[in-house]
């Protein structure tokens, strides 16, 4: 038995939160439904996919505490076509009534006995890191991360807290994305690999304030406003990615960075679809960008820039170099070049030494001529 109302947009974006942790298919229909708890005074929603794992909790006026577990897409579907009234839950046994306004929807359920057992607060004290700050780290970074590699730490990001500050890598192999945060030390440690999937979530539900980070064991969560997010971490041991970052790189191109992106945008058009290859001719005063396919033909243009060093050729994965620039947020961008071999650093170009820093690497391809495509 469960009786109870709910504002509509209270429920709305308590289910808003939940439903992005629901798994696109399973084959376990349990894991497809939504978990609905009365705690007091609230409502508590939770969903997962049994490694990620979202608990957000609404103001309720509950006269008959329950829980049952009701399909998630469905209801979450229902909500969203609902006038903005109050809404009514009622029931008993597995059968729900959902009612507001004038409508009126019975919902088949299950009982919340057969919903997987859900993680909770680790025992061990929370780092507190602003909201925006981790955002931030997460849009700069979780771009880079691998999508499905055999190399199973590359699949999340390194997330490291300590008295030295805050630092957030990933990389997949062709592209590594760092930045650190000197000023935002903290006692509490952490050292986790953190899945693509819990970051994204947090980056989307997560709003203002401050968010309380746990770790132990295999388990991290994210605690904010009136929403948790468990997930479990990737096991093993990140590659030493400090070594592969160039320290000698003494050629520099300086560019808006717009105007690099519209630049790579318009030569892109004419790039080999599979390889999506641009080719940078750089020369001292002069920087051409060139891509050409054998069956579309030829682009280049001059982009407007400043570029001090030896005159040479390098080519890009044009899709990949475009996505590092655009989660930057600088003005201006510097590009630090050894040779057409040599990974290609990129930071801002006003950014102080010794400070908060941001960078990104991307590994050069090996330039073809179209005939050879």
């Amino acid at each position: 038995m469960i009786k109870l109302l709910v504002n509509h947009s209270d429920l709305l974006r308590g289910l808003n939160c939940v439903a992005s942790a629901l798994p696109t298919r399973s084959s376990l229909p349990y894991l497809t439904n939504v978990l609905l708890e009365t705690e007091g005074d609230a409502l508590r929603m939770s969903a997962t996919d049994l490694d990620t794992t979202v608990v957000t909790s609404i103001p309720a006026s509950v006269t008959t505490s329950g829980s049952i577990t009701l399909p998630g897409k469905k209801l979450h579907e229902i909500v969203r076509e609902l006038p903005e009234e109050d809404v009514r839950f009622s029931g008993t046994g597995n059968r729900i009534t959902i009612s507001c306004g004038n409508a009126s929807f019975s919902v088949s359920g299950n009982s919340s006995e057969q919903f997987p057992t859900l993680p909770s607060r680790s025992g061990t004290d929370p780092a507190s890191v602003p909201v925006e700050v981790l955002s931030d780290a997460i849009r700069k970074t979780s771009y880079a991360v691998a999508r499905d590699d055999y190399r199973a730490t590359l699949n999340g990001a390194l997330m490291k807290m300590g008295p030295e500050g805050f630092e957030m890598v990933a990389t997949d192999g062709h592209r590594l994305s760092c930045i650190s945060i000197a000023s935002l030390a903290s006692d509490i440690e952490i050292n986790a690999l953190v899945t693509q999937k819990a970051l994204n979530l947090f980056a989307r539900l997560s709003s203002e304030g401050d968010v309380l980070v746990r770790f132990k064991g295999s388990q991290i969560s994210f605690e904010f406003n009136d929403t948790i997010i468990y997930s479990r971490t990737i096991d093993g041991e990140y590659p030493p990615y400090r070594k592969v970052i160039p320290t000698d790189n003494d050629c520099e191109l300086v560019a808006e960075r717009e105007d690099l992106i519209s630049v790579l945008r318009r030569v892109k058009t004419m790039s080999n679809p599979s390889t999506h290859q641009v080719k940078f001719s750089l020369e001292t005063g002069k920087v051409l960008i060139q891509a050409e396919s054998a069956d579309a033909g030829e682009a280049h243009e001059e982009l407007n820039s400043e570029y001090s060093g030896r005159p040479f050729q390098i080519g890009f994965n044009g899709n990949f170099l475009m996505e590092i620039l655009r989660n930057m947020s600088c003005e201006k961008v510097v590009m630090c070049m050894k040779d057409g071999n040599t990974a290609v650093v990129i930071r801002d170009s006003e950014e102080p030494e010794g400070g908060d820093s941001y960078l990104a690497l991307i590994m050069p391809v090996k330039l073809s001529r179209a005939s050879d495509e």
